[in-house]
């Protein structure tokens, strides 16, 4: 939902696609996005289907949250966006366009039990697999450093259990995202580098096949480019975004069986990859606690670990190596096999 006339900084920073158009898409919004070689994820309107700059439209989006209590004016909320009538709107937007994947976004309900934005829909544990028919990116949204849900406040571990969800239910052509909190939306706790870290590889490695950021605020005044005011946010944006395209071959290759096990006083929620002679472990600690961590190679061998974008490698002996997580911690391995099992 931010305005093209920004794309130029947010291309620099490594985003390829608005996610919404407010009050659009227009022609002169898809003229300027084309300007700046941007794509966008649309509402589906005449103008989407016809406008000369077509081209940069990469899918179209429901309207947002539709699982949530839906506003009726007067500060009043009514019931949900039944499931069935998602599914007809789905049909709908493929009718007049099936070249195009079409995208939902869910709200919090897909991790948090504990929250009662839904209004009627709560307790419809069918309702996610129903509405998922036919649409083609699944996508949902929580913000863990913002939450006003007690049992939800600082858990990031929630980013990864909504994900985790939405995999579940995801068919084998449906690909999940998942939107990060980038500001402070709750004014007293700002989300920092190493939380926004987490949240993405926790995302990623729970399977989430794309990241979207949430950059406006709203207290104390609107500002939908928040994202700008904090450099150091801007900063990590930037540099898991590189990290996240110079391991895109890796990421997009087949995930792994269990090659390794893993022993902590904490737990390590990992993801294994491989590419031509090298084995990848992307792994994150899943609690706001410190702990030494093993790996054992499991019918691998190699001598060493890289730590990606670290700038350090760690000695493989017997087949373990030991690394130290703190909480929330991120660690991706790059480990050169120099012999292994058929």
């Amino acid at each position: 939902m931010q305005s093209p006339l920004h794309a130029p900084q947010y291309k620099h920073i490594g985003i390829n696609t608005f996610i919404g158009l407010w009050g659009g898409p227009t022609e002169r919004q898809l003229a300027t996005l084309k300007k700046y070689g941007m794509f966008a994820v649309v509402a589906q309107t005449e103008v989407g289907l016809h406008s000369i700059n077509r081209d940069v439209i990469k899918g179209w989006l429901h309207d947002d949250e539709p699982d949530n209590a839906q506003p009726i004016g007067m500060g009043l909320y009514g019931s949900c966006i039944p499931a069935l009538e998602i599914v007809r709107r789905t049909e709908a937007m493929k009718a007049r366009d099936n070249t195009r994947p079409i995208m939902i976004g869910f709200g919090q309900g897909v991790a948090n039990k504990y929250w009662r934005g839904r209004g009627p829909c709560n307790g419809d544990e069918n309702y996610y697999s129903i509405a998922a028919h036919g649409v083609d990116i699944l996508s949902f949204d929580i913000y863990p450093v913002a939450s006003s849900t007690p049992q939800v406040k600082g858990k990031l571990e929630y980013v990864a259990r909504g994900v985790a969800r939405l995999s579940k239910i995801a068919r084998k052509d449906q690909m999940v995202w998942t939107t990060i909190e980038t500001t402070a939306l709750d004014p007293a706790h700002a989300v920092t580098p190493t939380q926004l870290r987490a949240e993405v590889w926790m995302a990623i490695i729970h399977g989430a096949g794309g990241i979207v950021y949430f950059v406006h605020e709203f207290s104390p005044k609107t500002r939908e480019d928040a994202i700008f005011r904090r450099p150091d946010i801007v900063r990590e944006v930037a540099k898991e975004n590189r990290l996240i395209r110079s391991l895109a071959r890796v990421l997009n290759s087949q995930s792994l069986d269990a090659k390794f096990t893993v022993q902590s006083s904490i737990p390590i929620a990992t993801m294994a990859k491989r590419l031509q002679k090298s084995l990848y472990i992307f792994a994150v600690a899943m609690t706001n606690s410190a702990s030494p961590t093993r790996f054992t190679l499991r019918g691998l061998n190699g001598t060493k670990a890289l730590v990606v974008g670290e700038n350090r490698s760690l000695p493989i002996i017997a087949g373990s190596f030991e690394d130290q997580f703190a909480g929330y911690d991120v660690h991706i391995y790059e480990i050169p096999l120099t012999s292994a099992e058929n």
